[in-house]
């Protein structure tokens, strides 16, 4: 069931947006219930996040090969999300566009696109807004040719895991602040959200959570950037 924006906190009234970086879309400030009904590690509560830039797509190969000198990823493709990437890389990757990782907080939002239903598209899983286990042929593929969610963003659903700013904490969500929440101060892994090509449905959903190691290197494993908006 989609909950109408006002059930959601999301203001109703037009504001005039930040002109985004190329590459990006603005996800505008408001609160949204993070997470969803089920297991203990994704316990709902409402967060509001200040407004920030997020990438269109998944950090892909090209680009990453330009930035950093070498490619690590296991599934050659220029337009393929860059894989095996640890997450020190994908943080390095982004600070050296002036970006960052995304708070985990802002990937939901940023992946839920004003939707508070299993997946952004609805309640039952459709293959053409997800690369997974069932259709992507054990590979990841071409960024962007899966559908978009309603602020524009893709591949949120699938094709790689995207690394988050945050530590890892399995019951954070019972105690995180409020407002703009950054994560546990400390840990020993890091966040993962979205699943991946190799993920069944119930992996893909917008709240599902998932945890490693920063060091690890999988080819299940990519990222996006994010990036602060202009102070005013």
């Amino acid at each position: 069931m989609l909950l109408a924006p006002f059930l959601l906190g999301i203001p109703t009234f037009t504001e005039a947006a930040p002109q985004p970086p190329e590459g990006m879309v603005w996800i505008p400030p408001g609160k949204f219930i993070m997470g969803l009904e089920g297991p203990s590690n994704k316990t709902p509560h409402r967060v509001y996040l200040d407004g920030f830039f997020i990438d269109k797509f998944e950090v892909v190969q090209k680009d990453y090969k330009r930035l950093r000198g070498a490619n690590p990823s296991k599934f050659s493709g220029e337009n393929h999300p860059v894989d095996q990437a640890n997450w020190y890389e994908a943080k390095g990757y982004c600070a050296k566009l002036g970006k960052r990782l995304p708070t985990e907080a802002e990937w939901e939002k940023a992946a839920r696109g004003g939707t508070h239903s299993l997946y952004f598209w609805g309640e039952d899983m459709n293959p053409k807004y997800a690369w997974f286990d069932d259709n992507s042929e054990d590979r990841t593929h071409p960024v962007g040719t899966r559908q978009p969610n309603a602020y524009g963003v893709y591949d949120t659903s699938g094709n790689v895991w995207e690394w988050v700013a945050d530590w890892y904490e399995k019951k954070y969500y019972e105690r995180s602040p409020a407002k703009n929440p950054q994560g546990p101060a400390t840990g020993e892994e890091k966040g993962l959200r979205g699943g991946s090509w190799y993920s069944g449905a119930r992996h893909v959903t917008t709240a599902t959570r998932y945890w490693s190691d920063p060091y690890v290197r999988n080819s299940n494993f990519g990222f996006r950037c994010a990036k602060d908006a202009p102070r005013k």
